[in-house]
């Protein structure tokens, strides 16, 4: 097993705590999550949301921060409420408001809106020029906290490329904090590029390989 309190002091010497590690822990048991807690970690992201709920009810005497980074089906959206502190993927109106709908009493979500910066059709996301309009309807929702943004930029080699990107992300960011000034996240960078996206603004990075080892 991947030493995984070894991975995240590593982490945590490169980020001197300029970012928020998310532990990206799809696919990985309740123990190793737990492993990662007892190293420091407190946030951890979850794509799919069946094997998330069984992980979270496992681990609920835990005080752990559960994020979901995946793909938001509007059937998903009482559960992804019920069950998450935090979703990364806010890309649409009529999910914000199924999740400020379906958010249990005395509970609200913090939500970050999905920017499709490189406009990939195979990608979910809004493109930046539409955030503003978003983060109105965002901000009329009284059990949702807007948070920021999250990106997920094209797979490049090309580090220049994905410098570009980050950069991009981070104006379109800072137009919305223009204008809600408490929406300051920026989820940007994962574990072959967070060190770029720190530099460039980031501050929250989501980290599974990093972390957790190869998965097999």
């Amino acid at each position: 097993m991947e030493n995984i309190k070894e991975n995240i002091s590593f982490i945590n010497e490169k980020i001197k705590r300029n970012a928020t590690i998310i532990a990206v822990s799809k696919k990985k048991s309740a123990e190793l999550i737990k492993e990662a807690f007892e190293s420091g970690v407190e946030n951890f992201g979850e794509n799919y949301l069946q094997e998330a709920i069984e992980k979270i009810s496992f681990l609920k005497h835990l005080k752990i921060n559960w994020h979901f980074i995946g793909k938001i089906q509007s059937n998903k959206c009482k559960e992804i409420a019920k069950n998450f502190e935090w979703v990364h993927t806010v890309d649409r109106f009529k999910i914000a408001k199924l999740l400020n709908d379906n958010c249990p009493l005395n509970k609200s979500i913090n939500v970050l809106i999905q920017i499709n910066i490189d406009k990939e059709e195979s990608k979910s996301g809004i493109n930046d020029e539409e955030i503003l309009s978003l983060a109105e309807g965002i901000s009329s929702l009284p059990n949702l906290k807007l948070k920021g943004v999250m990106v997920i930029p094209k797979n490049e080699s090309d580090k220049k490329l994905t410098e570009i990107s980050f950069e991009k992300t981070v104006k379109a960011s800072m137009r919305l904090r223009d204008k809600f000034p408490h929406a300051k996240e920026v989820s940007m960078g994962m574990s072959n590029d967070f060190e770029l996206a720190i530099k460039k603004g980031s501050t929250m990075i989501r980290i599974g390989t990093g972390i957790f080892g190869e998965r097999h």
